[in-house]
């Protein structure tokens, strides 16, 4: 089985996110930051697995992206 590396983790994450982010009607990173007040470069690096999520900030996230917090946790890392 071939090990993934964390390029193609951090890859995969922010792949998941963008996804998320279109489903639900947002057209770039910038209007999704803008829409639900959080920062742009925070959410880049959340999801680039360069910083950790607040845990004040999953419920948002979740909510806003309609996914479950097993989802989204398993999906940056901090789940296996």
């Amino acid at each position: 089985m071939k090990k993934t590396t964390a390029k193609q983790k951090s890859t995969e994450a922010y792949d998941w996110f963008v996804n998320k982010y279109t489903k639900r009607g947002y057209r770039s990173l910038s209007h999704f930051a803008e829409e639900t007040g959080m920062q742009k470069s925070s959410l880049s690096r959340y999801f680039h697995l360069q910083r950790q999520i607040p845990s004040n900030t999953i419920g948002k996230l979740c909510a806003t992206l309609n996914v479950k917090p097993t989802e989204l946790l398993t999906v940056i890392g901090a789940l296996d």
